[in-house]
């Protein structure tokens, strides 16, 4: 039976992804408040590392590259084609625009990315509610279960008030797998969001496919086509879409115990035209020594069990309820199969692989969740008066929420922050800018590894140590930066030290100042820090730029 959405329903979806995008903005609109003359909004407030590299990504677009480099290492090395062309591409659009060098390119390009982040949102709020639309004929459940696959989560905020933020060695997953938990998705991650939307759309279409039967090949290349550009965005989503389809044809051979034929042709169709592309990046990965060493330095292992049974119980023992359901309506559609195929998949996910990417492979499993958790408590509901059932899912959908709100709250505290990462002392960003004007594309710069972060967001230049798994050998290299701020190196040492990656200039700034005060400096902190004081590495240096309290010094070349 084909699905239908009213007119009325879409009105309500669009009210429902207006309220949750406006609050999402909310925190970004608290720091755009923060900013004065003297610091300026960075754009980022939740896993800020991650979401500065985002940035810079657009600026190699910006500068008219398409082929992708680790900008946060030293080592020259060979680019890539077709990775992270999802911010490249609208880098080179901005391009447009903003010249190069333009002091306004990295605040057109933290613009962009936002004005992303809000059209990719809409389109996830969009395509989730007509995938829950498969399955769930009334449009009360269908709203819930979209506020459930938007807003849901577990208990993350209880065990965070009881046990901190170390229980079990991680915080809940609520707040840090944003594959796992929509919100987060929609709070800072734009590509993650694109990807979602393409794969439940490839979905829908093999749907189509299987209901075609015969005539199902266009539908067929159609999913094959927005699976391609899941792999573009998120290459490693292909290996969850190879479980999932694994899983739903193994699942769906068991309950009509017969080979599942249309559902092997078409899915394995689609599958196929993606594999070459998956080879592609799982041989340009490694076969690149830089990116391998990357992908090695990359630690996403799972947290304990028991946090994934926090965050995911409630709809969990909701879902149970709705197994049968699912089941049943398995046999003449095989859709309905997948739900619980791809929740039994989950666990295999995000462990048995390597933990360089177990805790993402958790991608979209709250969107079966609760599809079948709204059902199932339906199920449970249908004896209640309907005010009952009213409050019932209310307070379901209220307490699922908890985690998401709690997520917003951090966001919005971030947001008031006056200090680095979230705000940048104006006096900073000028040195940004004057090392873009003056100093040569990809010069290496030596700076502490919260300055390195940011470094390529203002500009061209390379940092020899500024991203946990995007700079070779971080945690050696932010030792020696210390170790160099804190005076504590002789000057064969720091010779060594500038010659070994051929650093080209010293940043001296807030941060830099913190180390040489051998200060554990919290980013509230440095703002607090004592007038500029003369460096003891100056030796071999040419002082280039003083102001505002930032220093920047030439490495003079060995005779």
């Amino acid at each position: 039976m084909p699905t239908s959405i009213t007119r009325r329903e879409w009105r309500t979806v669009l009210l429902i992804a207006a309220l949750v995008i406006v609050a999402t903005l909310l925190p970004y609109l608290a720091a755009l408040g923060q900013q004065t003359e003297m610091r300026q909004f960075s754009g980022a407030l939740i896993g800020t590392d991650d979401i500065f590299s985002y940035f810079g990504k657009m600026r190699l677009g910006a500068r008219g590259i398409w082929d992708f480099y680790l900008f946060y290492t030293p080592e020259p090395h060979d680019s890539v084609p077709l990775f992270f062309l999802v911010y490249i591409i609208p880098g080179q659009i901005v391009g447009l625009f903003h010249g190069e060098r333009d002091p306004q390119l990295a605040s057109a390009l933290v613009f962009t990315f936002h004005l992303m982040r809000v059209a990719f949102n809409l389109l996830l709020i969009v395509v989730l509610y007509r995938f829950i639309a498969h399955f769930l004929k009334s449009p009360r459940q269908r709203v819930t279960a979209l506020l459930l696959a938007l807003l849901g989560g577990g208990f993350g905020w209880l065990t965070l008030l009881l046990f901190g933020d170390s229980w079990l060695g991680s915080l809940p997953p609520e707040l840090f797998i944003p594959e796992g938990f929509t919100f987060l998705i929609l709070l800072t991650l734009p590509h993650l969001a694109l990807a979602r939307s393409l794969l439940l759309i490839g979905m829908l279409a093999l749907f189509k496919a299987i209901a075609a039967k015969r005539e199902g090949w266009r539908w067929s290349l159609l999913a094959s086509i927005c699976w391609l550009l899941v792999g573009i965005i998120v290459p490693f989503y292909l290996a969850v879409l190879y479980a999932l389809l694994g899983a739903w044809g193994l699942a769906v051979w068991i309950r009509q115990r017969r080979f599942p034929l249309t559902l092997a042709a078409w899915g394995g169709l689609a599958a196929m035209i993606t594999l070459p592309l998956f080879a592609y990046y799982l041989v340009a990965g490694t076969g690149n020594p830089v990116f391998a060493a990357w992908y090695a330095q990359s630690s996403l292992t799972s947290p304990h069990p028991l946090h994934y049974l926090s965050a995911y119980g409630l709809l969990l023992l909701l879902s149970a309820a709705a197994m049968r359901w699912a089941w049943l309506h398995g046999r003449r559609s095989p859709g309905y199969v997948l739900l619980p195929a791809w929740v039994a998949m989950m666990p295999v996910l995000v462990y048995a692989l390597p933990d360089n990417v177990q805790r993402r492979m958790a991608e979209g499993v709250i969107v079966p969740l609760a599809i079948m958790g709204t059902h199932g408590l339906t199920l449970l509901a249908r004896r209640l008066h309907r005010r009952q059932r009213v409050r019932v899912r209310n307070t379901v959908v209220a307490i699922s929420s908890l985690s998401s709100l709690l997520v917003l709250l951090l966001a919005i505290i971030s947001g008031l922050s006056t200090a680095p990462p979230v705000q940048i002392p104006t006096a900073e960003l000028v040195t940004y800018a004057w090392l873009e004007a003056n100093a040569p594309a990809e010069s290496v710069v030596l700076s502490a590894f919260k300055t390195g972060t940011r470094l390529p967001v203002y500009t061209a230049l390379r940092p020899y140590v500024g991203h946990g798994p995007e700079s070779m050998n971080s945690s050696a290299r932010t030792q020696d930066v210390e170790r160099f701020f804190r005076n504590e190196m002789s000057a064969d040492e720091r010779a060594a030290l500038m010659a070994s990656v051929n650093v080209r200039y010293i940043f001296y700034g807030a941060e830099e100042r913190a180390l040489q005060l051998n200060a554990a400096a919290s980013d509230q902190s440095i703002v607090a820090l004592p007038p500029l004081m003369t460096p003891h590495w100056t030796d071999g240096m040419t002082l280039v730029y003083d102001a505002g309290g930032y220093q920047v010094w030439a490495v003079n070349a060995a005779d």
